[in-house]
C-alpha cells in the first residue's frame, strides 16, 4: 500500500508487537484489568500482551477476551441478524463497507468484530476519530485493533486533505477487496437517537471516485447496518450535551471527556444488544439514485441507506416505555411489562442523579426517537 496512507492506516504486525509491549506496562491496561478481569488478578492482561505476535494474535488473544468479558458483565446478551448478507452468489464471503449507525464510542465496532470472529468472517478495519489517539495506551489499543484514523480537528485545508486521503484509502481497500471496513453513517455518535446518514459522509466517499456516481458507489460495496442497545450507553451524558448545545449553541468537550465516555460505555449496563447487517446496496438502486438532479443524488442515496438502517434498528421495551412517558399515555403499553417499566425508571433515575433539570426529558427523547 502507498506510504502516503501511513498516517491513517492501522498498525501492521511488527508495529503491534512493539505497541503491545508498551501497553503491557501502561496504566490503562491496569484499568481494564480492574474493570473486567478482577477475578484473574493484576497482571493478567499485561502478561498476555508481552507475547503478542501480530494483529490477528492481538485480536484473538486480547480483544476477544475483553469484548467477551464486556458482554458477560455488562449486557444481557448480544444477538445478530443478517450474516447471510456477507455471502456472495458464488458462496464466497464478500468484503463490504459497513455503513453503520453509531451509539457507543468504541463498543459498536468492537461488537461487530467479535461477531465476525465467532462466525468465521474476516474482520473489518474500523474508521474512527483521532480524538482518542492522544490518550496514553488507548491510541495503541485502537490502532492495534485495526483502526483507521479519521482526523476530526484542524484547519479547513487540513480537514479537506484528510478527507481525500481517507476516501482514497477506503476505495483502495474496497476496490481490491482486501477487507471490510466499518464506518459510522455520520460524524460521531448519534447522540439524539436519530440514526440518519449524513450526506457529508457520502460526499467524502465520492471524493476519490472517477466522477461516475453509479460506478463510484458500486465499487464501495456498501452494506448498511444497525446497532441497538436496550439501555443507551452514556445516555445521561449525551442528554446533558444536547441540552448545553440547545442553550449555548455549541458544546465544548472537557479534557479527558472522550476517555471518560469510553470507560462509561464499557462499564455501564447495556441490557440486550443487537447487530443487524442489512442487504448491500444494489446496482439497480444506485442507478435509480443517479436519476436525481446533481445536488439531489446524495440526498437520495442517504435516504436509501436510511431505509435499510431504520427498520433494522431493534426497538426494545425501553424505547416504548420512554415514548409513553414523554407523551403521558399508554399507547405502547402492550410492548412492555410493569416490571420492565419499573426497571427502566430505576435505571434512568440512577443515571441522572446530580444532573441538571431537564436531562430526564431529553434522555427520554433519545430513547423514543425512532417512535416519535
Amino acid at each position: 500500500m502507498d506510504r502516503k496512507f501511513d498516517v491513517i492506516r492501522p498498525y501492521n504486525d511488527a508495529e503491534v508487537v512493539v505497541a503491545t509491549k508498551r501497553m503491557s506496562v501502561a496504566p490503562t491496561t491496569a484499568m481494564f484489568e480492574d474493570l473486567l478481569f478482577r477475578d484473574k488478578g493484576r497482571g493478567y492482561l499485561s502478561s498476555l500482551l508481552k507475547d503478542i505476535k501480530g494483529v490477528a494474535d492481538f485480536q484473538s488473544k486480547i480483544m476477544s477476551q475483553i469484548v467477551d468479558r464486556i458482554i458477560e458483565l455488562t449486557t444481557a446478551g448480544l444477538t445478530v441478524g443478517g450474516l447471510e448478507n456477507f455471502k456472495l452468489e458464488d458462496g464466497s464471503i464478500g468484503k463490504f463497507l459497513l455503513l453503520s449507525s453509531h451509539r457507543d464510542i468504541v463498543l459498536d465496532p468492537a461488537f461487530v468484530q467479535i461477531i465476525l470472529l465467532k462466525n468465521g468472517i474476516p474482520l473489518t478495519e474500523i474508521a474512527a476519530g483521532d480524538n482518542l489517539i492522544g490518550v496514553p495506551a488507548v491510541g495503541d489499543l485502537i490502532r492495534a485493533n485495526r483502526m483507521i484514523t479519521v482526523k476530526r480537528s484542524g484547519t479547513a485545508k487540513e480537514l479537506y486533505n484528510s478527507a481525500i486521503l481517507l476516501s482514497e484509502y477506503i476505495r483502495e481497500k474496497m476496490k481490491n477487496q482486501e477487507c471490510s471496513i466499518w464506518l459510522a453513517q455520520k460524524q460521531g455518535r448519534s447522540k439524539d437517537g436519530h440514526d440518519a446518514t449524513e450526506q457529508g459522509v457520502l460526499k467524502m466517499l465520492s471524493m476519490s471516485g472517477s466522477g461516475s456516481f453509479v460506478d463510484d458507489f458500486a465499487e464501495l460495496h456498501i452494506m448498511p447496518m444497525a446497532v441497538s442497545y436496550e439501555y443507551e450507553t452514556c445516555g445521561a451524558l449525551k442528554a446533558q450535551e444536547l441540552m448545553v448545545k440547545e442553550i449555548n449553541g455549541s458544546y465544548q468537550k472537557k479534557e479527558g471527556e472522550d476517555l471518560a465516555s469510553m470507560i462509561s460505555g464499557i462499564s455501564q449496563y447495556k441490557g440486550r444488544v443487537h447487530l443487524e447487517f442489512c442487504k448491500p446496496l444494489t446496482l439497480e438502486e444506485l442507478q435509480e439514485a443517479d436519476k436525481a438532479g446533481k445536488n439531489e443524488k446524495f440526498r437520495v442515496l442517504a435516504s436509501l441507506i436510511d431505509s435499510r438502517v431504520m427498520p433494522a434498528f431493534k426497538l426494545w421495551p425501553t424505547n416504548y416505555i420512554a415514548a409513553d412517558l414523554l407523551s403521558g399515555s399508554e399507547r405502547f403499553s402492550d410492548h412492555y411489562t410493569p416490571e420492565q417499566k419499573e426497571a427502566f425508571l430505576e435505571h434512568i433515575d440512577k443515571e441522572i442523579t446530580d444532573m441538571p433539570k431537564g436531562v430526564r426529558e431529553t434522555l427520554l427523547g433519545i430513547y423514543s426517537a425512532h417512535l416519535m
